[in-house]
């Protein structure tokens, strides 16, 4: 009997341990959640882009090492003097057997300044990919505030959307316990509100849903489908003050875009040194062997040896060479005014973006110190003038209303202020490359 009770006692520990350690996966499953800088580390480990400017910098690279190169030489193989009435080959003594070999040297320093080029142009690379992981967190970053942000709005709106049901049922108990047609009105309005708290959630369900939609360019679809980490990051503030360009181009100048700009504008300044070899002639070098065979009655003939060399003459340069090198010069300048043109941007974004975000501190304090506690004040005292038969209901309605249209609002405040905090993060990336 003692056994079978023993027995009992296990089985009954054995399943209370199954059934606790179920509850416990279900619960670590129902708690998966996107944290913010999971969804960023995977959208650039997955970003195409990058595997394509890797593969570009090494088809660069390997046109460097093209570009150095001498053109291959060039073979000739001929007869010379055949003569045409008998086509023997040793009647004639100038009638020769032909081979040759002609190389040609481009015109000054250009191979040296090709590789030159391509090895710049290929350095641009390593910068464009510094912009766009930072560009690449901006967005995913922003995606996933906006995620969070439909998200923690309708957990707002259900969290008192048990205030407005107790509202329904405040109404329509004291519409049961007394006449009136104010008391009908009442009710209706309750219902009502809590209908279009319902057409809230359905709207805001869709701009959660499009949020994580836009977020699957980046991630795996199966992180998609997971609610974002209800605990929101904060950035870090920086406090840095510019009031011109020429304090931008001090502040900016390690920013990936300027720095690859500046490789790009070097590249073109090679390209019009490059222009201005076409003003030096190429040269190209031959040598010829020339085969004789013996004579008719067996006497041996020499054979011949050529050697040349041929250039060209630049000499009118007006249309050919001069347009070429101004055209150059043109492009490089024209790069140097987009990166002048570059440091405006990022300055007037930068001042554009930190002007925002002083109003939205202001905002965020206003709604924390004032906004927010005077509307829990109006709701309650509203709320106890209407029980006490010295209120409107709609005036309660009002109240509650407001109330939750400004914990949304203030949530707003704060998911907005973050994204002009990533977004001077941005703007003030500096590139680790040398």
């Amino acid at each position: 009997m003692l056994n079978i009770l023993n027995n009992l006692h296990l089985n009954t520990f054995f399943w209370m341990v199954l059934i606790l350690y179920s509850q416990s996966n279900l619960a670590v499953a129902q708690d998966q959640s996107l944290g913010l800088e999971e969804a960023v580390s995977r959208a650039l480990i997955d970003d195409d882009w990058l595997s394509a400017s890797v593969q570009r910098e090494s088809a660069l690279q390997q046109e460097a090492v093209l570009s150095a190169q001498l053109p291959d030489p060039k073979m000739s193989i001929g007869l010379a003097n055949m003569p045409l009435d008998s086509f023997n080959f040793n009647q004639e003594a100038m009638t020769q057997f032909k081979i040759g070999v002609n190389q040609t040297f481009p015109r000054g320093d250009t191979l040296e300044l090709q590789q030159q080029q391509k090895i710049l142009q290929s350095e641009v690379n390593p910068f464009l990919r510094e912009e766009r992981k930072a560009s690449v967190r901006l967005q995913v970053i922003n995606l996933w505030l906006d995620s969070y942000l439909a998200q923690e709005s309708t957990t707002l709106i259900n969290a008192d959307r048990a205030l407005f049901e107790q509202l329904v049922e405040l109404a329509d108990s004291r519409y049961r316990t007394a006449a009136g047609v104010s008391r009908q009105q009442d009710v209706v309005r309750a219902e009502l509100e809590l209908t279009r708290l319902e057409d809230r959630l359905t709207s805001l369900r869709q701009r959660f849903d499009g949020s994580q939609q836009m977020l699957s360019i980046w991630l795996p679809f199966e992180w998609v489908l997971l609610p974002v980490d209800s605990c929101l990051p904060d950035f870090p503030r920086r406090n840095l003050n510019m009031n011109g360009v020429a304090q931008a181009a001090v502040e900016f100048a390690d920013h990936p875009k300027v720095r690859a700009m500046d490789k790009t504008i070097d590249a073109a300044l090679t390209g019009v040194e490059l222009a201005r070899q076409s003003y030096k002639p190429s040269f190209t070098l031959g040598a010829n062997y020339g085969y004789r065979d013996s004579a008719p009655m067996g006497m041996d003939r020499a054979d011949f040896i050529s050697v040349d060399v041929s250039f060209d003459l630049p000499f009118f340069t007006e249309k050919r060479q001069k347009p070429k090198v101004e055209a150059a010069t043109y492009n490089a300048a024209a790069i140097k005014t987009e990166r002048i043109l570059l440091f405006k941007n990022l300055l007037a974004s930068f001042q554009q973006t930190s002007a925002q975000l002083n109003v939205l501190d202001e905002r965020k304090a206003l709604f924390e110190d004032v906004l927010l506690p005077q509307m829990n004040n109006l709701t309650e005292t509203t709320l106890t003038s209407y029980t006490a038969d010295e209120g409107d209901f709609e005036e309660v309605m009002r109240a509650y209303i407001a109330e939750l249209n400004a914990k949304i609002e203030f949530l707003g405040i704060v998911v907005e202020k973050q994204k002009k905090l990533a977004k001077l993060d941005y703007l003030l990336t500096k590139s680790a490359e040398n």
